[in-house]
């Protein structure tokens, strides 16, 4: 799918952001460990969810999924183990996830395949493999695939050799089906972590450190039925209030979850613009005066994703168009974990802008230039599509992304929501 963009725009009105993405691709796999009816609520009507629905149900699991409501009801009770293979998988890393789910509650792994993901880079397997040797969980790489057998599995200490989200959350659900205490230590505690937590919590399991860097889960105990509801998708609120602010228009984003923003918020002072709330609403004025106002005591001016609760890595490319909108002077954008995670902003130089690639992680934007419509070639990156659809909402003229799919792996009615805040956007497929 294609999106036509007409630039010189600006945004404004209310928008209520959709369920977590990230939460909902992390939660749904942990829904294997229950025998029981589970309903959550706020799901969103994304690609991402839609494959993970089909995996559940190649394994055996009925779900009825009220997409108006953004209700889903799963009964995963007469599961049976089942292989999985490349079709099934697809290429959503996220489905990794199912690992978590597959050993806890059959205490074996069969891929055929290992999942792909985003076109960001080396992101190597050996993290899970690592931690769940530690548990005692046989692992054997066979040709393209993997097979684990977590038959003789114990609860024990894991350090971990990141702060890995999707490892964070697989061992999580391993860990609430081990008899005794395991120790969690340097774990990632993003938020859709602490959504899986509090989930899995509501339903009976025992786990301490919810939202820390250690973890730790007194396994074994039965899971109750559960209704729970997703947190709404930070990244969205963070994209609709750069939206806003890139624009000069006002926008309020209700739903925001404030106590997630600090960091974020602090990352937009960068450029000199206000975030406002009024009890969960978030609000950016109208006519933010963009500039940069200087990092690390003003020496510099660098953006910087890292763990949480830093500025997520997934959020970085939403801050490169607001450098774009500057009079004036650079900013340093620096990917920590991905090295193919910003080699996507040389499309933005078909604009007119001035991207400069210092090294695989990093690139330095030069504020001031103008910027008119043209043609880019989208990545398998979501949040870098979004960054495309922002840059050409400030440029001259109209801009015509291609192969922009992967927007909807994250945002549902992207476009739609866009419109209703006065965007001129056209989905061609």
């Amino acid at each position: 799918m294609n999106i036509k963009v007409r630039g010189g725009q600006v945004l404004s009105g209310e928008i209520y952001p959709s369920g977590s993405k990230n939460s909902a691709v992390h939660i749904l796999p942990a829904t294997l460990l229950f025998e029981e009816k589970v309903t959550l609520q706020n799901i969103p009507d994304i690609s991402d969810v839609d494959k993970l629905v089909h995996i559940l149900k190649k394994l055996g699991g009925k779900i009825a999924w009220d997409k108006v409501r953004k209700t889903m009801i799963l009964d995963n009770s007469s599961m049976d183990f089942h292989s999985l293979s490349e079709e099934d998988l697809g290429d959503m890393k996220a489905s990794a996830l199912m690992w978590g789910g597959l050993l806890g509650r059959f205490r074996k792994v069969d891929f055929s395949e290992l999942p792909g993901g985003c076109t960001l880079g080396i992101r190597p397997f050996e993290p899970f493999y690592k931690t769940f040797r530690d548990l005692s969980i046989v692992v054997k790489e066979v040709d393209d695939g993997v097979v684990m057998d977590a038959t003789s599995a114990v609860a024990t200490n894991v350090w971990l050799t990141e702060m890995a989200v999707s490892v964070t959350s697989t061992l999580v659900m391993i860990a609430v089906t081990l008899k005794g205490k395991t120790g969690l230590n340097g774990v990632a505690s993003e938020p859709q972590v602490q959504d899986l937590c509090n989930f899995l919590v509501k339903a009976g399991a025992d786990i301490k450190g919810v939202g820390t860097n250690v973890l730790e889960i007194s396994g074994g105990k039965n899971l109750s039925p559960v209704t729970y509801e997703l947190l709404h998708d930070h990244n969205e609120i963070a994209t609709f209030l750069a939206l806003g602010a890139a624009t000069g228009g006002e926008i309020k984003v209700h739903n925001s979850h404030p106590e997630l923003f600090p960091q974020i918020n602090y990352e937009f002072s960068k450029f000199n613009i206000n975030i406002e709330y009024e009890n969960d609403t978030a609000i950016v004025r109208q006519n933010q005066d963009i500039r940069f106002t200087g990092s690390f005591e003003k020496k510099t001016n660098v953006v910087r994703a890292q763990p949480w609760p830093g500025l997520p890595v997934d959020l970085l490319p939403n801050f490169i168009p607001l450098a774009l909108t500057a009079p004036s002077g650079y900013m340093i954008f620096h990917n920590w974990m991905y090295e193919s995670g910003l080699f996507w902003t040389s499309e933005l130089t078909k604009l007119g802008a001035e991207v400069i690639m210092a090294d695989p992680h990093r690139v330095v934007v030069i504020a001031g230039k103008k910027l008119k419509g043209g043609t880019l070639e989208a990545p398998y990156i979501i949040r870098a599509v979004v960054a495309m659809v922002m840059a050409a909402m400030i440029a001259e003229g109209e801009t015509v992304i291609l192969n922009a799919d992967s927007l909807y792996r994250g945002h549902p009615d992207f476009a739609r929501n866009l419109r209703s805040l006065g965007a001129e956007i056209k989905e061609i497929k």
